[in-house]
């Protein structure tokens, strides 16, 4: 070529910084386009002549024209490559294909879980069949929502609803400064003397007073209350412990004693001024008359003490004649103790008083505690024949309303029950306690019966369908995808089977696909594998409703259809474990995190991510432990959500991983934090709005994964550490702060590197609050 308009000179490349939410592609629009190729006129020589100006000029009409033809072009190379990366694509299911060329899934609806209580008429048990829906109320501006039984479920009238006994007290608190007794044994006065056997220890008091105690109970129960604390031994319990009373007195020796006579208190002997029947192993307490000791006697002996010192008289007779005699000592054998230990009695032996003749004083009754924790006994009075059908799953449910699940058992024999020891309650109930017997498991959606969606036809390589009623409902599964369909589609009468993908499936395997929408819709694809027969028709079984909306405790309590038998249903715990399905944004986040796991945990870091991604949990962190039960280190992973899922995350994580792993799940409860922040604000902005940007930054609400203020529980996890540096930081980084007063956590000064919960816990910000200038943010 040998005209230089012919030659095509490259431009540097367009440097695009990463982490763009647009890429800048487009260089420019039509009239920045027309302005530059006629700025470019006048630097071709070959055009040096060219001055037309007017607008049908053909030249100017070739410029806008290619202008045009540039700023179309520009327009869609930036669309193109923005819509080519999963960060930037804006376009519907333009991320949804992206990452599905990971291989992931996006995840679709899940449908909550709520354990419910039934309660049956008559004395016959009652079987609710599977699929009896139960209605829930409407609740934070939600509509009411339907679940229904997976299975049948069989009520027994016996067990229907039992009181719990109150349990009592097993350990004695420190400091002591009462107990309570049955009032017919109390055998004791103010001002009496009182022993303490506990332990092995002996602890005595004098009595301040007795007084009836108002309690709901059958017997009647008296409070013993002391004139001055004491002090059991560490692990003492009621069962251990007697309340003992002297019954006798006795004095110790108060004269002096003679030679080679014995002191009369030396360390731990004591000498009395009596004889006494005492014996090894007998109680006895030694007071001066204002403070008292107790001892337990270890040897008994007898010694002697000089009542009278000899005495010399003269006599003299008739003939003055002087007789002089010398009359013996007169002495007394007395008891004479050694104690267990030395008396701490400062003042004179001669002022001691011995109390002796131990007597039970009462009869303890331990206090009934106000709360039911686990491990404690459950004894169920009204249990008094043992159902007829096998009961495993138990609800617990307080005064207050509050709930726990628990597995057990039910012994008609002990009126008892028994309730496993994990997983952990979380929680302690108070009195009065009623155990529901009949214990069912629900779950969301409703069932939809023998939709028609259409007829197959053998001469199309290809057909899809839709489903007319959406979200679709899948529910949690302990499999590597961590959730199930309920969709069950049948052609010409025979079921088909649903696959994630057509690859690999032979052209005769009768399989389909569901893929969703961006609007939840979701829609059956045929032909990957078999085609479908002409003329059979396509009929699909499913239920619809799912989402992260779940009503609260009390609120699926109502049966769609009457069931003969059936009593009520009472809800006692709250829903759990729905979740929304994966919007654009979500999967932009959580698609490229997929690749870390590639269908399997091994890790640590996978099995986090893993436990991360399933419904209703916020957060989760993954630690090896040692198992105490299994003697060998353990994964145990504590996330942030309901406990209720704990089993369903666990099932999901052994699918992931090798089927001998020890994996554990446990859910984090929460411990209240509290920060104040104390900033100074520069007078050129407002300080409202300032405050305001502050609490942005620290505890902004989380939207996607890893977004959020530096506080909220997703961001710091179960055992997240708050850094000063790093909240100072946060701080600072502000726009119009120019300085920080004072930085408190929990009411003291933060000036340690970091604050951490207690372990296995996660700082709950919401509870305790977030103050800015004495403004509460969060």
């Amino acid at each position: 070529m040998s005209c230089r308009c012919d030659k095509f000179h490259c431009r540097a490349p367009v440097a695009i910084a990463a982490g763009l939410a647009l890429l800048p592609r487009a260089p420019g629009l039509f009239p920045d386009w027309r302005s530059g190729l006629l700025a470019a006129v006048g630097r071709e020589p070959a055009l040096d002549e060219w001055r037309a100006r007017e607008s049908g000029d053909l030249g100017l009409m070739l410029v806008e024209m290619g202008a045009y033809v540039l700023d179309v072009s520009s327009f869609y190379d930036q669309l193109v490559a923005n819509e080519s990366y999963i960060a930037t694509a804006r376009l519907g299911g333009a991320r949804r294909r992206h990452v599905g060329l990971l291989g992931y899934r996006a995840r679709p609806a899940i449908g909550s879980s709520v354990w419910l209580a039934a309660q049956a008429d008559g004395t016959r048990v009652v079987t609710l069949p599977a699929g009896t829906a139960i209605r829930s109320g409407e609740f934070q501006g939600n509509p009411p929502q339907v679940f229904e039984l997976g299975e049948d479920a069989a009520v027994e009238p016996r067990v229907n609803l039992m009181e719990v006994n109150r349990v009592a007290a097993t350990l004695l608190p420190s400091p002591l400064s009462s107990l309570t007794a049955r009032s017919g044994s109390v055998r004791l006065r103010p001002g009496d003397v009182a022993v303490l056997e506990t332990g092995g220890s002996l602890l005595a008091t004098r009595i301040a007073g007795t007084g009836l105690l108002q309690l709901r109970t059958r017997d009647p129960i008296t409070q013993i209350s002391f004139a001055a604390a004491l002090t059991p031994p560490a692990g003492a319990t009621y069962a251990g412990t007697r309340l003992l009373k002297p019954g006798l007195t006795a004095g110790v020796w108060k004269l002096e004693p003679g030679t080679g006579e014995p002191a009369v208190s030396t360390g731990a002997e004591l000498s009395l001024d009596t004889r006494l029947a005492l014996h090894v192993g007998d109680v006895v307490v030694v007071s001066d008359g204002a403070a008292l000791a107790a001892r337990r006697v270890t040897a008994v002996t007898e010694t002697q003490y000089t009542l009278l010192a000899p005495q010399e008289s003269s006599m003299t007779d008739s003939n003055n004649k002087v007789t002089k005699m010398l009359s013996p000592p007169v002495k007394v054998g007395v008891t004479r103790l050694t104690l267990d230990s030395a008396l701490p009695l400062t003042s004179t032996a001669a002022q001691w008083v011995v109390h002796h003749g131990m007597v039970e004083a009462a009869t303890l009754a331990p206090p009934l505690k106000d709360t039911l924790a686990q491990g404690d006994a459950i004894a169920v009075p009204a249990l008094i024949d043992p159902p007829r059908v096998e009961r495993t799953g138990l609800l617990l449910e307080d005064v207050h309303g509050e709930g726990v699940l628990t597995t057990g058992t039910l012994d008609a024999l002990t009126h008892s029950a028994t309730a496993a020891g994990a997983p952990p309650w979380g929680r302690e109930l108070w009195a009065p306690v009623q155990l529901f017997g009949n214990v069912a498991l629900a779950t969301r959606g409703e069932s939809v019966q023998g939709e028609l969606l259409g007829a197959g036809d053998a001469s199309q390589a290809w057909q899809t369908f839709r489903l007319k009623k959406k979200p679709l409902t899948y529910l949690p599964a302990p499999n590597a995808a961590g959730r199930k369909s309920t969709l069950v589609v049948h052609v010409g009468g025979v079921q088909w089977r649903e696959v994630e993908s057509f690859y690999g499936a032979a052209t005769d395997a009768m399989v389909y696909t569901v893929q969703h929408d961006d609007k939840g819709q979701a829609e059956l694809r045929f032909g990957g594998g078999a085609r479908l027969p002409t003329g059979a028709p396509v009929v699909a079984d499913y239920r619809f409703g799912a989402g992260a909306a779940v009503p609260p405790a009390d609120s699926v309590k109502q049966v769609t259809r009457p069931v003969a038998g059936l009593r009520k249903i009472h809800n006692v715990l709250p829903a759990f474990g729905g979740s929304d399905a994966e919007g654009p944004a979500e999967l932009g986040a959580r698609g490229p995190r997929s690749a870390l796991l590639l269908g399997r945990a091994i890790s640590l870091v996978d099995i986090e991510t893993a436990a991360a991604q399933q419904p209703g949990v916020r957060a989760a962190r993954a630690q090896w432990r040692w198992d105490e039960q299994g003697l060998r280190p353990a994964v145990v992973v504590s996330y942030i959500g309901d406990a209720q899922l704990a089993p369903t995350i666990q099932a999901a994580l052994r699918a992931l991983a090798e089927d001998d792993a020890p994996i554990s799940a446990l859910s984090s409860p929460p411990q209240s934090a509290r920060l104040d922040v104390d900033i100074e604000v520069d007078s050129r902005y407002v300080p409202a709005d300032v405050i305001a940007a502050v609490g942005h930054a620290l505890f902004a609400a989380v939207t996607l994964p890893g977004t959020g203020g530096l506080l909220r529980p997703e961001r710091l996890g179960p055992d997240g550490v708050v850094f000063q540096s790093v909240l100072v930081r946060a701080v600072m980084d502000v726009p119009g702060v120019t300085g920080l007063r004072a930085l408190d956590f929990d009411g003291t000064p933060f000036i340690e590197t970091g604050r951490q919960p207690a372990a296995g816990a996660y700082l709950d910000f919401a509870a305790g609050g977030v103050w800015i200038d004495g403004k509460r943010i969060g």
